[in-house]
């Protein structure tokens, strides 16, 4: 059985939307993967992916089901609309694990992790920088706060599985504490094991980058064993960060980056700074806090107070 069809979603005050989501049921038992994609609308490839998976899956070739929504914010993506839900202006990756009674968007959080994730074993949800953000190619994966082992190793069994070059282990609490209001983390506390891929950016899609989304995919549904492949793919180069923190601007001002994605760096190292509009005075520099990798970085010039400009892997003596 297969089947994609539009679930209606609507809040108190009158706003109405749809997620697109599909079934594809197969004709062998096996485990249930949810697929996601579109959290944010101008996060194209992972979209474009799960369109594809879509189209190739033949239920003769699979053991259990997959689910999929290819647009988890679909106003967002039908209006061009970055970071945020244009019917409420919030960031559905902000408000997990949303509210029934809330806005729209915090709806949506609780349809998509109470109607649509909770019926899997293990989820994906697909991410790629927004239309200001570029990056390398990585992905998380969620430690829970509860430390139930299994979930997690079988959630960083799925991160190996999508062969990118670094992984990162984020929590809801503690030192690593950085994904509160996320997709992926919410659906880990739920005890299903998720990861978080981040591939593309600065609204493009291309075959490459939808490509790394649909085979990260296609390998996790082989490690599942619900579809074999004879093309499964390998990253012997992998990476998993110690740790990952985040830079924030403290000012406005021009954004200044001294370095690229998957540009390894030292501790103290310069990597970007804010000047005034003029380009002459500077009002905030930025070093690095140990050594590592430039995993994201804001693409644009402009930068306002609070806005996130690097996204940093931290390393330590590793290759």
């Amino acid at each position: 059985m297969k089947f994609f069809k539009d679930l209606p979603v609507s809040d108190a005050k009158g706003n109405s939307t749809v997620l697109p989501y599909y079934v594809i049921s197969g004709e062998k038992d096996g485990p249930v993967l949810c697929v996601t994609s579109g959290v944010h609308g101008t996060e194209y490839p992972g979209v474009a992916a799960n369109l594809k998976l879509y189209q190739d899956i033949d239920p003769k070739d699979l053991a259990g089901t997959v689910i999929g929504c290819t647009m988890c914010n679909y106003e967002a993506f039908a209006h061009k609309t970055s970071f945020v839900n244009p019917l409420d202006k919030k960031n559905l990756n902000d408000v997990f694990p949303g509210n029934p009674d809330g806005s729209i968007t915090e709806v949506i959080a609780t349809v998509l992790l109470h109607q649509l994730v909770s019926c899997a074993d293990y989820h994906i949800d697909m991410h790629s920088g927004d239309s200001i953000e570029y990056l390398h190619p990585y992905v998380f994966y969620h430690r829970n706060s509860d430390r139930r082992t299994e979930i997690d190793e079988k959630a960083h069994a799925m991160a190996r599985a999508y062969a990118l070059d670094y992984i990162a282990v984020t929590e809801s609490d503690g030192p690593g504490a950085s994904d509160i209001g996320n997709f992926y983390a919410s659906v880990s506390e739920l005890g299903i094991p998720c990861i978080q891929p981040e591939i593309g950016g600065i609204g493009l899609v291309d075959e490459k980058t939808r490509s790394l989304h649909y085979q990260g995919v296609r390998n996790v549904l082989d490690l599942l064993g619900m579809l074999r492949s004879d093309a499964v793919t390998t990253n012997s180069g992998q990476v998993e960060l110690d740790s990952f923190y985040r830079l924030r601007s403290g000012c406005n001002g021009v954004y200044n980056r001294f370095v690229d994605p998957g540009d390894r760096f030292v501790k103290g190292q310069k990597l970007a700074n804010i000047t005034d509009y003029h380009g002459v005075k500077e009002l905030e520099a930025f070093y690095a806090e140990a050594d590592g990798v430039v995993l994201w970085t804001m693409a644009g010039l402009a930068t306002r107070k609070n806005d996130t400009l690097l996204a940093l892997g931290v390393i330590n003596g590793r290759s």
